[in-house]
């Protein structure tokens, strides 16, 4: 069996002294600054940690918030809010509302009104209402006269007036003759025993009552009946007194 041969050739030992004086200086400076690097990294990591978060909630929980409410109730609320809109801006509103606003507002509105509005509505009233409503007016005219005025005045002259004369006349003599018959087989029979029956049998039942009942009646309460209750008031008066 054959040994392997072992021997290092001058190339290599040359090659493994290049490999040895730049690889190895260089790969030690990489491996120094990734040490380096995670050691700084792991500093500030626990600097952060340890030390600047807690600083930072201290600045944010005692400085910042305070400060942020500070700013927010004090500058917001009274500086801006009270000083800037009720000292400032208001007055600034108010000025440019009456001087600027309003003034303007009535130009256009009055400028609308006079240049616009009131030309465009006097010319469709021209134009476009009044012919419109004047063909309507007449279409109307036109159609009651010839639907309903002249109709109704041909069934009035024709039909309707003379049956309001025949109706009168025939009521006007159907009254007449109404009234004689009435007058003759209900006046007169009626007046007739009023005055021949009727009121002598009355006048005589009249002085029978008057002899029978009315003077007996009289006669009785004058001579009876009023001289009883004076006696019996003169019996009460002496025994019980008053």
């Amino acid at each position: 069996m054959s040994t392997p041969d072992t021997r290092v050739s001058a190339a290599q030992w040359i090659a493994r002294a290049i490999a040895i004086v730049v690889l190895v200086p260089i790969r030690l400076l990489w491996e120094g600054v990734l040490l380096l690097c995670r050691a700084s990294a792991a500093a500030l990591g626990y600097i952060a940690r340890h030390l600047l978060v807690p600083a930072a909630e201290l600045i944010r929980h005692w400085v910042l918030r305070p400060a942020w409410i500070v700013v927010k109730d004090f500058l917001w609320g009274w500086v801006v809010q009270h000083l800037l809109w009720g000292s400032v801006l208001t007055p600034l509103l108010s000025l440019l509302l009456e001087h600027l606003l309003r003034p303007l507002r009535r130009a256009v509105e009055v400028f609308l009104w006079r240049k616009v509005i009131r030309p465009a509505g006097a010319w469709l009233l021209r134009w476009v209402v009044y012919p419109i409503a004047y063909a309507i007016a007449w279409v109307c005219h036109q159609t009651v006269k010839w639907l309903i005025v002249w109709p109704l005045s041909r069934l009035w002259r024709w039909v309707l007036h003379p049956l309001w004369k025949a109706v009168r006349v025939t009521a006007r003599y159907g009254w007449r003759v109404a009234t004689l018959i009435v007058g003759v087989l209900v006046v007169l029979p009626c007046r007739a025993l009023y005055r021949y029956v009727l009121r002598p049998v009355f006048a005589a039942f009249a002085v029978v009552w008057l002899a029978v009942v009315v003077r007996p009646v009289r006669w009785v309460h004058g001579t009876i009946v009023r001289p009883m209750n004076r006696w019996a008031a003169e019996i009460m008066t002496s025994v019980f007194g008053h």
